[in-house]
């Protein structure tokens, strides 16, 4: 499959962020492509007029020609398009049609009206080689976020498109879950299907990528090659905006001991177990928080972090043990007047009709000024009338971060608070944290970005 965009530029028609000026690039059968550069660039714009959501789905203005094999891509029926590309994007949640797994994985499949028998030797298949055993049969609503993107993932491998579109799909996966997406996309490069790849996270791609387009205000501002792309120091990859090309491995023992003395000022973990039904999540954890830290809470995806947060911000109720501060057992409903907690999904928790009001809802102060002053320090300023669900990913995840910031909690709790950032917003949201900390708040996060842990964290907890 050969691609061809010529002298394309597109345009939405409710905002500027993520428009297209220009582009003229030719994609070979079999290349691995990265789309590189800040969010809002336009990186997930042209995965979407490949896949045919521009213009099928997003309003705006497209001028110019993109061709695959010569035929202009407005020619070609959406099912015709379906069928050749595949597309997983940043937030797996949106492109799900099923609500459990093993109907997920196959709906391409069945859509194609491809027969019952070789649907089941696919599904055994995608099984085997993408090592699903376990998300099998299971309900789609109570997987992790790195369980559902392997899911999406699967969904997509198991049509087996030409071009293989993804969007930030590392996003919400552990450190063993980018290695395994990792060898999937080195399975479908040396079947020689072309990758686009839209993404922050870069080191486990380095050794994949055959060119780096590099994005820059709509413009493609370079084109690297993937061998310079491998040879660039840090440095020079920080001063474009993007992130380190290898891998940085953070543990315990790389911070330094945090010579705190437990007090009024810890929130305490006393043989806390959490049950989801009969199935014990969570068992006897102990574990102190402290006041004017930053505490990462890392672990494999499924292992219960996402939980724990809902625990410490009295959504779910714990089934032994209890949450003490200066001796005294918090209850449920103490916990939340006390906590605030920026979820990973952030489109649960957005409900204003504006990006300003969405900053002001449920605060007391109703501080106008307050919040302007914080959306511009997000950078999200120049957004403050839009409503919350035009805004990206990226985006979306810096306006939940700044609700939690209009707060005055305690407790401030956040769920991969930098899944689809960028360098330079990943290093604002880790500034933001240290300095709530300063100001004496009990930061937790969960996290799988090492490079966060790296900027931020006084303590990293770590749950097997």
């Amino acid at each position: 499959m050969n691609i061809d965009f010529k002298n394309v530029s597109f345009s939405y028609s409710d905002r500027e962020k993520g428009a297209l000026k220009d582009i003229n690039l030719k994609i070979r059968q079999g290349e691995f492509v990265l789309l590189a550069g800040a969010s809002g660039c336009g990186k997930t714009t042209i995965t979407r007029i490949l896949n045919g959501l521009i213009p099928g789905f997003y309003n705006g203005k497209l001028e110019g020609n993109v061709s695959i094999d010569g035929r202009s891509i407005s020619e070609y029926k959406t099912y015709e398009l379906a069928s050749m590309v595949g597309s997983v994007f940043q937030n797996p949640r949106t492109q799900f049609f099923n609500v459990d797994t093993d109907s997920e994985i196959t709906f391409g499949l069945e859509n194609a009206g491809v027969p019952l028998n070789e649907i089941n030797a696919v599904l055994e298949k995608v099984t085997d080689e993408l090592d699903l055993e376990k998300l099998r049969g299971r309900d789609i609503f109570k997987l992790s976020g790195g369980e559902k993107q392997k899911i999406a993932f699967a969904s997509v491998y198991a049509s087996g498109p030409d071009l293989y579109l993804m969007d930030e799909p590392s996003a919400n996966l552990d450190s063993a879950g980018i290695e395994g997406l990792k060898q999937c996309l080195e399975k479908i490069k040396t079947e020689g299907k072309t990758v686009m790849i839209a993404e922050h996270r870069l080191y486990y791609l380095a050794q994949l990528v055959d060119r780096v387009v590099y994005l820059k205000d709509g413009r493609i501002e370079k084109e690297i090659s993937g061998d310079e792309f491998r040879s660039m120091s840090v440095e020079s990859l920080n001063h474009m905006g993007l992130r380190t090309n290898h891998f940085l491995k953070m543990t315990s023992k790389d911070k330094k001991e945090c010579n705190v003395i437990i007090s009024d000022e810890t929130i305490s973990l006393k043989d806390l177990s959490i049950d989801y039904g009969k199935r014990r999540v969570l068992n006897k954890l102990n574990h102190d928080f402290h006041k004017g830290k930053v505490c990462c809470v890392a672990g494999r995806n499924g292992v219960g972090k996402s939980t724990l947060l809902r625990t410490m911000s009295g959504f779910i109720k714990w089934s032994e043990g209890n949450i003490v501060q200066n001796g005294k057992v918090i209850s449920l409903k103490e916990l939340k007047k006390k906590a605030f907690m920026v979820m990973q999904d952030v489109n649960y928790q957005l409900f204003a009709d504006s990006v300003l009001n969405e900053c002001i809802l449920g605060t007391e102060s109703k501080s106008e000024d307050m919040a302007l002053k914080l959306l511009d320090k997000m950078g999200l300023l120049e957004f403050k009338n839009l409503h919350p669900n035009t805004l990206s990913g990226g985006q979306k995840q810096r306006l939940a971060i700044a609700v939690s910031l209009m707060m005055d909690k305690e407790i401030l709790l956040f769920d991969e608070p930098t899944s689809g950032l960028d360098y330079k917003n990943m290093r604002l949201c880790a500034d933001f944290l240290k300095r709530l900390a300063d100001k004496g708040k009990i930061i937790i996060v969960v996290t799988h970005d090492e490079e966060f842990m790296d900027c931020c964290s006084d303590e990293i907890y770590h749950l097997a």
